[in-house]
Formats: structure tokens, sequence, C-alpha cells
């Protein structure tokens, strides 16, 4: 057993500190938790104040991934829903943490909220995950006394914005796997098959096959081959890298991206979604449309459009109309404004961002779709082709073998 110190919180928000006996520091933290203390500073008794100011201070600089967000948004709504004091609900939520970091980060929030901040800010000054957005639809939520109706829409949006790309990506699996087992059944035949049978020609001085030959020569160039692959990666990713470090280079990117067919509207489209159901969400917490635009428009992901839609807010900020500015940005699917119009004449502005959202995800899904559908009988067949092409190739120059075998 060893000595911790520890300084936490209790019910009433008081500081209690003292030290605690136990065998791990979790173990100590656990202890503290079952005695209805929070927390938020815990040490070896006689360790340097170093180390526990990194363990108090450094937590708002860890990241939460985008999946431990929403699932964070989603069990904090629930219990603010149901009445749950909010310093209640933290202490619930940290103890039911399904991992350190996104436990520390409740902590963290718990600890400036007992000291006196607002959620909001708590939740700002804590990570970088809880973005401008998120962090409006709660002050808008704190505003009106409905914390949990606010936190419910970030997280219906957080959700329906997680299974859109998980869609997404289980789609593009089974193309990534057909091309990897082309990859490697070639790599077999030419680095096992076709060297296992060239020798026996060598050896009775007879002439190999032009398939064979050809193969052959494929595997005297295969590090070049595998060289160049690799260049080819490398350079895409710096490439990725440099642009994303220099504006004008990603915006004429994403701008010829957005001209491109079949991926150029698919990425409108589902960027259309994500700017539709974040303002959307906003507006339907609270949050007043010039604010809920600026924080939209930082959730589009192509530059080009981001740019164009960050003229939107302008347009908006001196009195226009949103379905106006939304109408002189080309690339934007030309119903959208149309709906937005009628949302707007209707006093029904949100709900109609909601629906725009959802058509338009749907739209992504079936896109992509469709275009894995001609994609995967494409690839499939060029696959069955050139490993076809090349088992042949080896096949006749074992039957060639068995013509030298008679002679």
């Amino acid at each position: 057993m060893a000595s911790f110190f520890y300084r936490a919180y209790t019910a009433q928000g008081e500081l209690d500190e003292g030290e605690i006996e136990a065998r791990s520091r979790e173990e100590a933290e656990d202890m503290l938790w079952a005695r209805g203390l929070t927390p938020f500073e815990t040490r070896a008794a006689g360790g340097g104040g170093a180390k526990a100011g990194a363990k108090s201070g450094g937590q708002g600089k860890k990241r939460l991934k985008p999946a431990d967000v929403a699932a964070f948004t989603r069990d904090f709504a629930t219990l603010e829903e149901a009445d749950v004091p909010l310093d209640r609900a933290l202490r619930i939520l940290s103890e039911q943490a399904p991992n350190p970091v996104r436990r520390e980060l409740t902590e963290e929030v718990l600890r400036r909220l007992l000291d006196g901040a607002t959620l909001s800010d708590s939740l700002a000054a804590t990570s970088s995950a809880f973005g401008d957005g998120y962090i409006s639809v709660v002050r808008a939520g704190e505003t009106m006394g409905d914390i949990g109706g606010a936190l419910a829409q970030m997280a219906d949006m957080l959700e329906r914005r997680q299974e859109l790309r998980a869609r997404i990506q289980s789609a593009l699996v089974y193309p990534v796997v057909l091309i990897v087992l082309a990859l490697v059944s070639t790599g077999i035949v030419i680095a096992v098959l076709a060297p296992a049978v060239a020798p026996i020609f060598s050896e009775s001085g007879k002439p190999m096959p032009g398939g064979l030959q050809f193969i052959m020569g494929l595997e005297d160039q295969w590090p070049y081959i595998l060289g160049f692959i690799v260049f080819l990666v490398g350079f895409f990713f710096w490439f990725r890298s440099y642009a994303a470090a220099r504006p004008p280079v990603q915006l004429a990117v994403d701008r010829r991206m957005l001209d491109l067919p079949v991926i150029g509207p698919m990425k409108a489209q589902y960027d259309t979604s994500q700017f539709a159901r974040t303002l959307g969400a906003m507006l339907k917490a609270g949050v007043p449309l010039l604010q809920g635009l600026e924080s939209a428009v930082q959730s589009v992901g192509n530059m080009f459009l981001r740019e164009q839609l960050g003229g939107v807010v302008d347009s908006v900020r001196n009195g226009g109309s949103l379905s106006r500015g939304l109408a002189e940005i080309k690339h934007l699917p030309t119903v959208v404004p149309q709906l937005v119009a009628v949302g707007e004449e209707a006093g029904e502005l949100a709900p109609m961002l909601l629906r725009v959202a959802s058509s338009f995800e749907r739209a992504t899904e079936r896109s992509i779709e469709r275009a894995m559908s001609l994609l995967t009988p494409l690839l499939t067949v060029m696959i069955a082709g050139l490993v076809g092409a090349l088992v042949l190739t080896v096949m006749n120059a074992v039957l060639g073998i068995n013509e030298l075998a008679t002679q």
C-alpha cells in the first residue's frame, strides 16, 4: 500500500485535501469518488508539485475522438432532461466514463464548474473537441434555461454526422480490400510462381515463352515499381500537408475538386448536409442566425465552398436574406436556396434546414452506393483479368515444361 496526497471537492463544493492509502493512484481516486468527493489532484505523498500540476492543468490539451464527444453529449443530455443537477450529472458521467481521457476531461469540466464557471465556459476551457458551434448551442441553452434540450440537439447532430461518416467508410472497405488482394496476388505470381518455373528453361537451353519473359522482367524491375508506388503515396500525403499549410493552394485544389465529375457533386452534397444540419440544430437550440451561420460555415470541409459561404455571412450581416445569399453560390444544389426561402417565409427556418440536411445526407449515401455499385464490378473484372492473365502465363510455361520433358 502507498500513501497518496489528494485535493478534491465535496458535494457542497468545498475544498478537501489530505492523504489516503491505496495500491495505486487509480484506486485512490476510486476510493475518493466512493466517499462522494470529486478529486482534481492526486499524487504520491511527498511527490513534486510539478507532476501534480501537469495532471490537473494539462487535461484540457487532451482531445476526445468525435465518437466520444457524441456519446458524452448524448449521455449528458439524457441526464439533464431528467433534471439531474449539473454537478451530479458530471459525477455520474465521470464514474461511468469508458476510457481515462474521457474521465479526466469530465472531471476537469466539473472542477471548473465548481469553481464558479458556467458549463459553456467550462467545456470551452477544457478541450478543443468542443468547437465554437458546440459551445454556442450550450450557451444558448443556458440562456433559455434548457441545457438538456440544447445538448440533445447537439447529440442528434453529432450522432447523425458519425452515422453518415461510418456509412461512407464502410462503402469504401470492399474496393480497398479488392485492391489489396490484387496487389498480394500479383506479388505472389511475380515473386514466387514465375521464378520457380523460369530456371527450368534456362537449364534446358530453350527460350522462355514471351509471357514468362515479361513476368521475369517485372520481377527485375519490382524494386523500382514498388519504389514508385511508395513515392506516389508519399507524395500524396506530402501534398496534402503542403496544401493544408498554404490556404491559396488548398483553395485551388478544393475548387478543382468541386468541378470533377461524380466526386464534385458528391462532395457538394455532403458539405451542404453538414452546413444545413449544423445551422438547423443551432437555430433550433436558440442560437441567433448570424452566430449560427458563422459556426455552421466552419463545419464545411471544402475550403472554396467555405469561403463562398463566408460571403453569405457578410450578406446576412448587411441585412440580406439567407436564401438570397445561398442562391449566389453555384456549387450548391439549386433546390437548397428555394427550400430555405420557403422556410424563411413560413417562419420555420430551423425545421426546414434539418429536412434539407436529412435529404442531402440520403442523397450522399445514394451517390456513394451508386458509385460503389459501378466501381466494384469494374475493379473485380480488372483484377480478375490481371491476375488471371498472369496465372495463365505461368500455366502455359508449365505446359511448355511438359513438352520439354517429352523431347
